[in-house]
């Protein structure tokens, strides 16, 4: 009788509510919303377009704990509405909130960011002083290339040149997400002389130093730089050419320290706590000790936003497994999100915030439903070349249902996971490439399929490596360090060969009426709506040619 209640609850909703995932939801809808007030002039009757929304939940409502249950619903994502908009508000305003400067000075700051390009050193510094006064807000100062040896993170240095103010929200790029997120706030060129005038210790610098001093020491030159940049995200040793050829290939996300190297380090936490004495000591100490390795790897990469985010996607994903809470990656996600715009709004508008949650969406609604997909096709391609001995193949599936699977259909259906699993991201990221760097790379799908499970499982392995290697005489990096040489020597010999700038979809605009279908479409074709699977499919096609249609009559002008 309780479950056939339960069913019938279910069937009567057309999605099942996640209250993390709506909260989120509603609190970037408000950042959203805010930005397009304050930058955009649209009027803040718009909102009212949210009404029927709240209303339509209430038609659900046949009882009167239902009905309760959802008026504290919307007026709890009405909240989070009203607290995102707020929020940004007050973010952007004190942004602005700076002493106007365009003069030679003397400053004094904490390099927090050392980044080095073809022609210079960028320096991003803290805890600034212009002129004698100290100054809320970051410095980016650029400085000649000759003091890349001399200057390091952590250092506390006194620059003398031209300090101005830059608080615009607007560059040739854009918004200035980034540079607002991270409240830089000022710019420094033209640097006349440079001091550092004291080595403060960080540990997390040290360690980097001594990473990248280990690495260069036991490897080539460009497998070293590669392993730098897969390590700690510090692109700055690779060859240009190198680069570019890896980001047209679209996995330009291995050498920027996100989910993949993180979730890659916590899946090997968790592998070590399981297969070792480890076992057996409390689920509390288990969380304390990956969230240390975890924490301490951040620290290494400068805790980067990506690195924070992924920091604590893996983090709360495992405190609901410690607290007995059932893991739903959809809440999961949503939790996540909610935390990093509660600490920081502006995340929203970053590439790389999009880029992660998109990604990690399109795996929730897609990578099951693909999957399956897959596995079907390549079911009903056998029995169509079977020919006649279609009967024989039926009724050998017949006699193993009940049996257990064999290698190769464990080897079978792992793989249509993965491809799963690749499809649903690439499906997911596509516009934000599209929008943001103006190309979609035809590559991205075989390479991810070839790489992203190789830097998984080696990642970790190559850490290690050098970990050890660093507690071990400088001599002793050339013999841990020899074979992970050899094997990126090995790897690159692939982007040497192939230029992947040559199989790329370019200069496309998008509608945002269209790129909405498209993840509406997106979300119709995984189980995640309470409706029949004809309407579903209905509405996935539907969506779909939209937004074909839509992206075909916006690019007419470029077209023609």
């Amino acid at each position: 009788m309780n479950n056939a209640c339960k069913r019938e609850n279910v069937a009567d909703r057309l999605f099942n509510f996640r209250p993390l995932l709506f909260s989120a939801a509603s609190f970037a809808l408000g950042i959203v919303f805010a930005y397009l007030r304050i930058f955009k002039d649209v009027s803040a009757w718009w909102s009212l377009l949210l009404l029927p929304f709240a209303a339509a939940s209430f038609s659900f409502c046949r009882t009167a704990k239902r009905f309760a249950v959802t008026l504290a619903s919307v007026v709890w994502l009405t909240a989070c509405f009203c607290f995102g908009f707020a929020s940004f508000k007050s973010r952007i305003l004190d942004f602005t909130d700076a002493p106007q400067y365009n003069v030679t000075t003397e400053v004094v700051g904490q390099v927090k960011k050392k980044q080095a390009t073809d022609y210079m050193l960028l320096l991003e510094l803290d805890d600034v002083q212009i002129g004698g006064e100290a100054q809320d807000g970051r410095l980016v100062a650029y400085v000649s290339k000759q003091y890349a040896d001399v200057i390091d993170v952590a250092d506390v240095l006194r620059i003398h040149g031209n300090v101005q103010t830059n608080v615009s929200f607007f560059g040739k790029n854009g918004f200035r997400a980034n540079e607002i997120s991270k409240d830089v706030r000022f710019t420094l060129q033209k640097a006349q002389s440079i001091e550092v005038m004291a080595h403060k210790f960080d540990p997390f610098a040290t360690v980097r130093n001594r990473m990248e001093r280990v690495v260069y020491a036991g490897m080539d030159e460009t497998p070293a730089s590669v392993t730098m940049a897969v390590l700690t995200g510090d692109t700055s040793g690779i060859d240009s050419d190198l680069l570019q050829n890896v980001r047209k290939g679209g996995i330009a996300h291995i050498f920027a320290v996100s989910g993949l190297h993180v979730g890659a380090l916590y899946a090997f936490c968790l592998l070590l706590l399981r297969k070792t004495s480890l076992k057996r000591l409390p689920k509390a100490v288990h969380f304390v000790l990956i969230a240390f390795v975890l924490c301490f790897y951040a620290g290494i990469c400068g805790f980067t936003a990506s690195v924070v985010r992924a920091l604590i996607l893996c983090l709360t994903s495992y405190a609901c497994k410690v607290l007995g809470i059932k893991n739903d990656l959809l809440e999961t996600l949503g939790l996540a999100a909610f935390l990093i715009l509660l600490m920081n709004p502006i995340e929203l508008f970053c590439v790389g915030f999009q880029l992660s949650f998109t990604a990690c969406f399109g795996i929730a609604f897609l990578a099951k439903p693909l999957g399956y997909v897959c596995d079907e096709g390549y079911n009903r391609a056998v029995l169509l070349f079977a020919g006649k001995h279609r009967e024989k193949v039926l009724q050998r599936r017949k006699e193993r249902e009940d049996l257990p699977p064999t290698l190769w259909e464990k080897m079978r259906r792992n793989f249509f996971s993965l491809l799963g699993v690749s499809l649903a991201t690439q499906i997911a990221t596509a516009p934000i490439l599209l929008a943001t760097f103006g190309y979609v790379s035809c590559w991205g799908l075989f390479l991810n399929l070839l790489f992203v499970p190789l830097i998984s499982v080696a990642f970790s392995f190559l850490l290690l490596f050098v970990l050890i290697a660093c507690v071990l005489p400088m001599s002793a990096a050339s013999v841990i360090l020899r074979l992970p040489s050899m094997l990126w020597s090995a790897i690159l010999l692939v982007f040497e060969a192939c230029d992947f700038s040559k199989f790329s979809v370019y200069g496309l605009r998008l509608p945002v009426g269209g790129v909405i279908c498209y993840y509406l479409a997106c979300t119709f074709a995984s189980d995640k709506w309470n409706i029949s699977k004809k309407f579903r499919k209905a509405s996935v096609w539907g969506l779909t040619i939209f937004f074909f249609v839509a992206l075909i009559w916006y690019n007419i002008p470029v077209i023609f």
